[in-house]
């Protein structure tokens, strides 16, 4: 495919490749960052079903539920001297029902909607290389691909024992961001240490796996569901670090946040 006739959206970075129907069949799919085009297209990644045929060496168990399956592997190309590593999600037939789509839409639809709806407002979010939906007369497949985060998460982190001392201002930074995005009335919905990456040495974070993410009628109710997520995970982390992340909340939120800590400790 010549790069001369892929057509750029308008106001966006996002690249539209491949809009066609045939028969009872019909795809769409799209990248979202130039340079991701330009390298996936140089490997003979150009489409749909590039992605979709990639052997099934998934790095998790296949997730069947809502009548599908979904399973996520890794992409690892050569770049230069070093490599470009992807994460591939694939999914058939995993609906989620809403007022919005009363006939249902694959929850990587939905996922894909709330990782641009975060970027847009610059709130953490995974970085998306392209992703597409491709309708059959019997399936519905979905794919989503993302490049792979260097930061270790919170789960890493807490497994390697640190000096939680020394990461309190580190964790401060990473609260901060967490209430900023609860300040939109948005629930990341899966907020687990293992889906929160860390940067050692800005505090910085980026968030994964936006498939039950949505807005909340208020920002209580999107912090209290994704921080009661997150502190019964929290176990293995001392009080002081976990407050230093749970800091940026206390002052608005101080009751809520002190409810939830104290049902970790019972």
């Amino acid at each position: 495919m010549d790069l001369h006739k892929l057509k750029e959206v308008e106001n966006s970075t996002t690249t539209k490749i491949e809009n066609s129907s045939q028969g009872n069949s019909s795809t769409r799919f799209f990248f979202e960052r130039s340079d991701d085009l330009e390298f996936l297209i140089a490997h003979q990644f150009e489409g749909f079903d590039d992605f979709w045929e990639l052997p099934r060496d998934f790095v998790d168990d296949v997730n069947y539920r809502r009548g599908g399956w979904s399973a996520v592997s890794k992409l690892v190309l050569p770049d230069g001297d070093a490599e470009r590593v992807y994460y591939v999600k694939r999914q058939e037939n995993q609906f989620r029902y809403s007022l919005n789509k009363p006939l249902g839409a694959l929850t990587y639809e939905h996922e894909v909607v709330a990782i641009k709806r975060n970027q847009k407002l610059n709130l953490a979010a995974v970085d998306i290389a392209c992703w597409g939906i491709k309708k059959g007369a019997d399936t519905t497949k979905g794919l989503l691909v993302t490049r792979e985060i260097a930061d270790a998460t919170l789960a890493d982190i807490i497994a390697s024992e640190p000096d939680w001392s020394a990461l309190e201002p580190i964790l401060y930074q990473s609260g901060l961001q967490l209430m900023e995005m609860h300040k939109h009335a948005i629930q990341q919905g899966a907020l687990y240490p293992k889906h929160i990456f860390v940067n050692p040495l800005t505090g910085g974070i980026q968030l994964i796996d936006f498939e039950r993410s949505r807005k909340r009628a208020s920002v209580r109710k999107a912090i209290k569901s994704d921080l009661e997520q997150l502190i019964k995970r929290l176990i293995a982390m001392p009080d002081n670090a976990c407050l230093a992340l749970l800091r940026p909340y206390l002052q608005d939120h101080g009751k809520l946040v002190n409810e939830l800590l104290t049902a970790r400790a019972s």
